[in-house]
């Protein structure tokens, strides 16, 4: 038996890699956090890790079992933004088929990225590595206000900063990102999301969606969502040209998942904000799946392992998600499919957390308390069904009051 090795960042739900192997001659080893682990329980070889982003034994023991000729390890699997460049230099080290060091660094660190695509067809905002206080100062000087400060390598606008004054800026250096930094223009606009998977070489499905509310939603606790735009609409071959343009741009492999972030300007320019080797985060993979009949991870998994395609012709039906981050406080009551007066649009609920845990409000745009994936017959109902679901959440979630520390709740 041929094995193939994942490093699973993500719950068996989601992801049930034996499942989607199963008569196909390959099977998973799972590298995976200690919260997940119990649900890949029944799998021969789970390995589980605390502080799985950052414990370097998760890349020790990949290694290990890789080089193990029991195990027959012939391709690596990871779909989580920090597996990427681990995963890449494995392959790299053992001279497996897949995305290497270089491409993965070209879709992971914000910087190199840029000065791949920077001078393309496809305009960047100005930008530089924030590699001290007085780099910040001089772009400022050059450029003026507003700018745009976040991590060269996090996802989920996780530690981003838009700043619009000299008073923003003091406050950002006086507790700045603790990793690598860039700076960039602020660019006015609407954000899209473009999602694909390449597979030999070529584009293999492709579709662009634009963001309801944005990425930074969930500092205010308030959701984002994800609406889908109809092939008839004129931005929808725009953003895909775009994202294409990036692609070729960029060292992409052979095989990948992709989500890209484009903006529509006011004065009607595609912009670029960035973009990964990876599926979307939050509740994008449902979305594609109930929208198009299309499992973006399992195809991005069979592309991997040279397994054939089931992609087939896709059907389009307008779905969109939207992912509500939790609110500060202890959650007392989560609205239950089939009850709470749940809305017929639902077509798929994923809740993260359970009540009688205690929460500090939204960490980043793709972790959520509350996922939904929402359809319509067209896209104009699939936003109004959003809006209906959302006001549904807030009308029957129920929070109280996290006790102070120490005291009796």
């Amino acid at each position: 038996m041929n094995h193939v090795l994942v490093f699973a960042k993500t719950p068996y739900g989601k992801t049930p890699y034996d499942q989607w192997l199963a008569g196909s001659g390959i099977a998973p080893v799972i590298l995976t956090t200690t919260e997940f682990a119990p649900g890949y329980g029944h799998l021969p070889h789970v390995y589980a890790f605390d502080d799985y982003d950052t414990n370097q034994l998760v890349d020790k023991t990949a290694l290990r079992l890789a080089r193990d000729p029991g195990l027959r390890v012939r391709a690596v699997f990871a779909r989580a933004e920090a597996d990427v460049v681990r995963a890449a230099q494995l392959r790299q080290l053992l001279g497996l088929p897949g995305q290497h060091t270089a491409s993965a660094l070209a879709f992971r660190d914000k910087v190199v990225m840029k000065d791949h695509l920077a001078g393309g067809p496809v305009e960047v905002p100005v930008y530089r590595l924030l590699d001290s206080a007085y780099a910040a100062v001089e772009f400022t000087a050059e450029h003026g206000y507003p700018v745009v400060i976040k991590p060269v390598s996090e996802s989920g606008s996780l530690g981003a900063a838009v700043i619009r004054d000299e008073a923003e800026l003091d406050a950002y250096l006086a507790r700045p990102w603790r990793g690598a930094a860039q700076i960039e223009t602020f660019v006015e606009g609407q954000m899209y999301h473009v999602d694909g998977l390449v597979a030999g070489g070529e584009v293999v499905f492709v579709h662009p969606f634009q963001y309801v509310n944005d990425c930074l939603s969930f500092r205010s606790n308030d959701w984002v969502g994800c609406l889908p735009l109809s092939p008839q609409d004129p931005r929808y071959d725009r953003l895909v040209k775009a994202a294409e343009a990036v692609l070729a741009e960029l060292p992409t492999p052979e095989r990948t998942a992709f989500h890209a972030e484009l903006w529509l300007t006011p004065d009607d320019r595609v912009v670029f904000c960035e973009i990964a080797s990876r599926t979307g985060g939050g509740m994008i993979s449902a979305m594609v799946r109930h929208a198009f009949g299309i499992d973006l991870d399992k195809e991005w998994l069979y592309a991997e392992c040279g397994l054939p395609s089931t992609l087939g012709t896709p059907d389009y039906r307008p779905t969109g998600c939207l992912n509500i981050p939790p609110a500060p406080g202890v959650l007392e009551h989560l609205p239950a499919a089939g009850a709470d007066g749940a809305p017929d649009c639902l077509r798929e609920i994923s809740y993260t957390g359970a009540p009688g845990q205690t929460f500090h409000g939204g960490v980043k745009s793709g972790l959520y308390l509350a996922g939904y994936v929402v359809d319509g017959e067209t896209e104009e109902a699939v936003a109004a069904n959003m809006d209906t679901v959302a006001a549904w959440y807030s009308a029957h979630v129920r929070w109280r009051t996290a006790s102070p520390e120490g005291s009796t709740p």
